[in-house]
């Protein structure tokens, strides 16, 4: 039986700079480079096409500027792509772009909006880019509720406390500011908001940089077993790849904006293909 995927992102390219027609023909993994030498501008991806599966967790890998997270950030509509298609095939899509199957790049951005308040959850690698940190660890949660049209200040709070709960943050410091929170804590805030308009689809971004490793354990911990709860889509971007292996069905790999390897993960992490690949295993062996 054919499943069909509930992402579908085809040929996306993002170039920073004034770019041209030589931009993703001169970069990539086989120049060696992500600048084009015509104009000088950066490919941070070029032809990128994949599909994710519902109730996948599809992992992507690659070092600094392979352009893995600025993926996520142009699927989170934070930035704008230079050409490519991106399909969510969902019902719950159905109510804020009709029936037909719509390009979402082309969308407006008050439909872009709607999509980011409740299809799309995002966990960024550093929590200030997530949560605004003078206002409450729930003001930063309740946001994303309100932008939903929750009105109701007592079912806020009680939602609020849910997702606390959740997410194994103490209830008692929901009126705290994040800056007062440890890292581990403030990962868990950006994800108990991301949860909050039940989301099909979570973008998580490098979520345990920076964390000792026993605040990582339970961090993963925690996202498997709310993958599993909710049935969320996932795609998570890292550069380890024991995240990679602990959290992932199927990997892709990403050199200089490129994919250049994609498999099952056990697959990828034990009989690596191409070169980079294999650099890359044996570099964290």
């Amino acid at each position: 039986m054919h499943i069909q995927p509930i992402v579908e992102l085809k040929n996306l390219t993002k170039i920073y700079g004034k770019g041209c027609n030589l931009c993703v023909e001169n970069t990539g993994p086989e120049h060696e480079t992500n600048i084009c030498v015509n104009c000088n501008s950066l490919v941070a991806c070029g032809n990128v096409s994949f599909e994710l599966y519902p109730g996948e967790t599809l992992g992507i890998v690659g070092e600094s500027g392979s352009g893995k997270s600025s993926l996520l950030k142009l699927l989170n509509f934070d930035i704008e792509p230079t050409l490519g298609e991106f399909y969510i095939n969902h019902e719950k899509i159905n109510t804020f772009v009709g029936n037909e199957k719509v390009n979402l790049f082309n969308l407006n951005s008050f439909q872009k909006r709607l999509i980011k308040n409740h299809i799309i959850g995002i966990v960024y690698q550093y929590p200030y880019l997530g949560l605004r940190m003078k206002i409450s660890a729930g003001g930063n949660i309740a946001e994303n509720l309100i932008m939903a049209e929750w009105r109701n200040i007592e079912k806020i709070r009680k939602k609020i406390s849910e997702l606390f709960e959740k997410t194994e943050l103490p209830i008692d410091r929901m009126d705290e500011q994040p800056e007062k929170f440890s890292g581990g804590m403030q990962q868990r805030v950006q994800i108990a908001k991301a949860l909050s308009n039940n989301p099909i689809i979570l973008l998580l971004d490098e979520i345990t940089n920076g964390l000792d490793v026993s605040v990582q354990a339970r961090i993963l911990d925690l996202i498997r077993n709310l993958h599993w709860q909710h049935n969320l889509s996932i795609i998570i971007v890292s550069h380890d790849l024991s995240v990679i292996r602990v959290l992932t069905q199927r990997t892709i790999v990403m050199k200089y904006g490129r994919i250049v390897e994609v498999g099952l993960t056990d697959q990828i992490l034990e009989d690596p293909q191409h070169p980079y690949t294999q650099l890359l295993v044996n570099s964290q062996l």
